[in-house]
């Protein structure tokens, strides 16, 4: 499938089409593709005429440029433009000067057609994934049965209807998932509250757990429906460590009348991870070009335990808006929701995230009516100035495939939360291996790039643990130490 054919368009074309997607595709005249090597071509699934051509390369930056800043686009615009993974960039750090080179590895797809070949921008659709016959039982131990339930899970493709095998798979999968978190507090685990599994969150956990357990530090992966769901679990003691979204954090630990949601005095932040967004998603024909639009509109807005949730009420609400219908509003996680956007089930979805969010970037590659919805400025404005958590942030253009201008929206911050039982050590040790795995982890998962001291105090929104006090206290005498003398 790889190997050296000469199926598409002669080696100097492709990197003449891959330097016109550069600039015109992410920032024109900031790199410099100085060499291209042809790996080879596979056919792409979907139709016979296209197909994809693998390829080496290095660019070389023109300017300074900063691929992990926490605003413009950045790392992951950059590797969709690419066709490659952010794994398959290489060089890339957060201040990168004029000079630097980034190695890549990655994908240009084409189609052809009677004038010759065409570089495309869709990735064809491919066939869903039937579901698979339930695994039959084996064994009569208890362990056994884990097992069979975990590959029941994982060959089923998640269902978020009301059927039979709906509501058992969710409730398996709801079940499975506190057993696996009894069992590492059994364990001596540390349970570290994430997300749904192949999100943000969960990414960036099982990646940190891996590094962490190496390290000496036992951290468990806990995938949760959010994070409103993670900061319950805290005040509960089930868990050690969080994400949360910076306003859930807020809101939680101050409490929310209007909700009857009471304070959690328990919480304390230990650092600010990387920004995120709220993006609100429309298709063309759906009729909606603004805020305003999405009255009366059928709306999903996160699974009852997320963050999405919550930050799509607070903004209903600063709106001004009455509360949507029950027949109105879908709660459904990430996939379903985009599921039922493209069913027609729903007009609009709103999805919580860093920029860009994988899931809408995948969306946007595979069709060419997906819209963005700005949030009013007065919207910003008002909750910006009520809660410390929130700001005024751009989605930049050509964030997503086809997004030809940016769009305004809401921003906050990914915090990392504990509370105030979890030990001082634990808390420092926690903190001093998230610092230290940044550069091992950033090829794992790209966001730990990110992750910065000179950011780690950003958007915090509520007190901070004793243990993250003195961790920040011995980062700030150490970067003292190394400070060059005074000349007077």
């Amino acid at each position: 499938m790889l190997s050296a054919c000469k199926s598409g368009p002669d080696t100097s074309v492709l990197k003449q089409d891959l330097q016109s997607r550069l600039d015109s595709k992410f920032s024109d005249g900031l790199f410099k593709v100085q060499s291209f090597t042809r790996k080879g071509s596979a056919p792409a699934p979907g139709k016979d005429e296209d197909i994809y051509i693998y390829y080496d390369a290095e660019l070389e930056f023109q300017r300074n440029y900063n691929l992990a800043a926490w605003q413009g686009l950045n790392l992951g615009t950059l590797a969709v433009v690419l066709g490659a993974k952010p794994a398959g960039i290489e060089g890339y750090k957060q201040n990168n000067q004029q000079g630097d080179l980034l190695t890549v590895r990655g994908r240009l797809s084409y189609s052809q057609n009677t004038d010759g070949w065409k570089n495309i921008n869709l990735v064809p659709q491919t066939k869903l994934q039937q579901a698979a016959a339930p695994v039959a039982l084996k064994g009569p131990g208890s362990l056994a049965v884990l097992e069979s339930v975990r590959r029941l899970l994982k060959r089923n493709p998640q269902s978020n209807d009301l059927s039979q095998d709906g509501i058992i798979l969710e409730e398996l999968e709801r079940s499975l998932q506190r057993i696996d978190l009894r069992l590492a507090r059994r364990d001596g685990k540390l349970p570290f509250g994430t997300g749904w599994k192949d999100g943000t969150y969960n990414r960036f956990g099982k990646a940190f757990s891996s590094y962490a357990i190496q390290h000496g530090l036992p951290v468990f992966n806990f995938s949760s429906e959010g994070s409103i769901d993670n900061g319950l679990q805290l005040q509960q003691g089930e868990l050690d460590f969080a994400l949360l979204q910076s306003d859930v954090a807020e809101v939680l630990y101050k409490g929310w009348i209007d909700a009857a949601q009471l304070p959690l005095p328990d919480l304390r932040s230990m650092a600010s991870l990387w920004p995120e967004a709220l993006h609100i998603v429309t298709l063309a024909g759906r009729n909606i070009h603004q805020f305003s639009d999405l009255q009366n509109k059928h709306l999903a807005i996160g699974s009852p335990g997320s963050g999405t949730r919550y930050t799509a009420r607070r903004v209903w609400q600063a709106a001004g808006y009455d509360r949507p219908s029950i027949e109105q509003i879908r709660s459904m996680g990430l996939p379903a929701s985009i599921a039922a956007l493209e069913s027609g089930d729903v007009d609009a979805i709103f999805v919580t995230g860093a920029i860009p969010e994988p899931t809408l970037q995948a969306l946007a590659q595979r069709r060419n009516d997906v819209r963005l919805v700005p949030v009013d400025e007065a919207i910003i404005k008002k909750l910006s100035g009520q809660f410390f958590s929130y700001y005024g942030t751009w989605i930049p253009a050509k964030t997503y495939q086809g997004q030809e201008k940016p769009y305004r929206t809401l921003g906050f911050a990914a915090l990392l939360v504990t509370t105030k039982n979890v030990s001082d050590e634990h808390v420092e040790k926690f903190l001093d291996l998230v610092v230290s795995s940044a550069n091992e982890l950033t090829h794992k998962f790209y966001r730990t790039g990110f992750i910065s001291t000179e950011t780690s105090r950003l958007g915090i929104s509520i007190p901070l643990h004793p243990g993250a006090e003195r961790f920040y206290e011995k980062l700030s005498q150490q970067q003292d130490s190394v400070q060059p003398a005074r000349q007077d």
